[in-house]
């Protein structure tokens, strides 16, 4: 297993890499096939089948607003909700009866699967786009896998007391301090060591860092949360070792909004 996550991370990460330079449609494309395998995940996990009406909607949901976020025209955000909102009203009206309470569920999940899926990852692109958006985005994509390779390792090794055993419960303190404290370490380190990397100051570098460390295990936790609600194990396997691109990706997509309104805040100051 550890080979296969080791192997999977050295052909992913050179995409990621590249895909965050080259920028524009490049990543815009790239963040769209993520999407949609996370929608399809999603799908999946609360078992409303991939040919369904509403799996239908959802893709083209979350794609949508995408292509919303990648023309900056954020003006057709809100219309785009309502008419999700009017359509997954609409769907579960047509399926009132015997299976009204299940319509009406199927119906709010698939909207709540579009804005946690969607607009996280939307995100993303929101930061791609700013003037100083690669660096952003390269900020992120390190801390999160610093944090992760440090929690998984440490948190393998030397785990012993279990740090949410009723949602995820291979997940360790031992392993989620390590991925806290040495996010922070090394990003501290960074800015004293190699300044021109980071436009922040040390101070700056160290809330950067606990800030995406808290909430990539937060999103973490959340996934889990939804999985566990649901009784699956694994969102998917499409990365080998790793699981399912929700699996993979959890934790950046709740980091990336702090990430971005941290560096909006500090343009700001």
């Amino acid at each position: 297993m550890l080979l296969l996550r080791i192997l999977s991370a050295l052909v992913g990460i050179p995409i990621v890499i590249a895909a965050i330079h080259y920028g524009g449609p490049w990543f815009a494309l790239f963040l769209l096939l993520l999407v949609n395998f996370a929608i399809y995940e999603y799908n999946q996990i609360i078992k409303i089948g991939n040919i369904s009406f509403l799996a239908v909607v959802a893709h083209l949901g979350a794609s949508f607003y995408l292509i919303i976020i990648y023309m900056e025209q954020y003006l057709l955000v809100t219309p785009l909700l309502l008419v999700l909102i009017f359509v997954m009203f609409v769907s579960a009206l047509f399926n009132m009866g015997a299976e009204e309470k299940a319509s009406l569920t199927e119906s709010a999940l698939s909207l709540w699967g579009i804005v946690y899926i969607g607009i996280l990852f939307g995100y993303l692109l929101i930061l791609r786009l700013q003037p100083e958006g690669a660096m952003y985005t390269f900020t992120l994509f390190a801390g999160i896998w610093i944090h992760d390779t440090l929690a998984y390792f440490i948190g393998s090794k030397w785990g012993e007391r279990k740090f949410a055993p009723q949602i995820s419960p291979k997940k360790s303190l031992e392993g989620s301090l390590a991925g806290l404290c040495g996010t922070i370490i090394i990003f501290f380190s960074v800015s004293i060591l190699l300044p021109g990397l980071f436009t922040i100051s040390p101070l700056g570098s160290i809330i950067l860092a606990l800030g995406i460390a808290v909430f990539a295990q937060l999103g973490d936790l959340m996934e889990s949360a939804l999985k566990r609600q649901m009784e699956v194990k694994d969102s998917g396997s499409v990365i080998p070792g790793h699981g399912g691109v929700l699996d993979r990706f959890d934790s950046i997509m709740l980091a990336a909004p702090f990430v971005y309104y941290f560096f909006l805040l500090i343009e700001m100051l």
